[in-house]
């Protein structure tokens, strides 16, 4: 590799010593060559340097002070030009660099690129592709137009997005504040001064494991957090008249993610106080197709958390009985 990288690709990581060989991995396999990796260690308690240092990368550790400051060392550590992120649990594809460079290189006036993902489940089953919710094509993207989407969805992923890196300057990096929604926060921050280029095209796959949001809720801040996104939103003075109008269903989004999020770690009663608060800010979405998955959501957050369990473990088997199927 050159000593000055045109890409530094960035991969935080935090008792992560049983996936991130995978990511880096993933990495080094890509067909754009020119770049170098950091991996910043956030006060890891495994053996992650031990299985981080046969590879080629620059491995940095630092006191656990959450993923926002680990990514803002990494962006200070950073020699190239452009940036991209990789959580360390996540698999790229091999020409997700390449393309993203490609689309960097051919349109200057924009400050990021993002594009498509692949859920993953814990067997490396793909279980789905997530995609722009208003983009069929690759396009570049006004910022205003991103940060509407994102009053009521995310779908841009970091580990899909490379950034100049004098635009990561230009925002202050990730707010240390936050160590939840922080890379929603980033990619309004970003939407704010720089129209982006979507990639209608996968670029990686996102791990769904035991390992995410159930080991440790913290569902307050995350509302806490979400709000603070959202009345940045609302009381700017150039956004705010323009999506005002949107506020009741952007705040109803909240707080249904939520009950989702409380669901999926079986916490029932946080679940239908959520969803409480979001029939209370925008009731006339029952009416709608996400107001009917609201309804349903109620009626499962009544069944006892020992049944749930026994469904999905029987479910699990279910699969791997058909995957060993000729």
């Amino acid at each position: 590799m050159n000593s000055m990288p045109k890409v530094s690709v960035i991969i935080p990581t935090y008792n992560r010593a049983h996936l991130i060989a995978e990511t880096i991995q993933s990495v080094l396999a890509q067909t754009f060559r020119d770049f170098e990796v950091i991996v910043v260690d956030d006060g890891s308690t495994d053996n992650t340097s031990d299985i981080v240092s046969p590879f080629p990368v620059r491995y940095f550790q630092q006191e656990n002070k959450g993923p926002s400051a680990a990514r803002n060392k990494g962006i200070e550590l950073a020699r190239g030009d452009y940036v991209a992120f990789v959580d360390s649990d996540d698999i790229l594809l091999d020409k997700a660099l390449q393309k993203s460079v490609e689309v960097l290189d051919a349109h200057p006036e924009v400050g990021f690129s993002y594009g498509q993902w692949y859920r993953m489940d814990e067997n490396r089953r793909t279980c789905g592709l997530i995609k722009s919710s208003f983009l069929n094509r690759s396009s570049i993207v006004d910022g205003k137009q991103i940060i509407r989407e994102m009053l009521f969805t995310y779908r841009i992923p970091l580990s899909t997005t490379m950034v100049r890196r004098c635009c990561i300057q230009a925002i202050g990096g990730f707010n240390e504040k936050m160590r939840f929604s922080e890379d929603r926060c980033f990619h309004i921050n970003l939407a704010r001064k720089y129209p982006a280029a979507y990639i209608a095209e996968p670029l990686m796959k996102y791990r769904v494991h035991s390992g995410g949001l159930c080991a440790a809720p913290n569902l307050n801040e995350m509302e806490t957090n979400n709000i603070i996104i959202l009345e940045s939103i609302f009381h700017d003075d150039e956004l705010g008249p323009t999506f005002s109008h949107l506020r009741p269903i952007a705040y109803f989004h909240v707080y249904f993610v939520l009950a989702v999020d409380a669901y999926n770690c079986a916490m029932m009663k946080t679940a239908r106080e959520y969803l409480c608060k979001a029939l209370g800010v925008y009731p006339k979405l029952f009416l709608t197709g996400t107001g009917r998955a609201w309804f349903f959501l109620l009626i499962k957050s009544f069944v006892p958390p020992h049944i749930l369990a026994l469904a999905r473990s029987t479910r699990r088997h279910l699969m791997k009985a058909t995957d060993k199927l000729p």
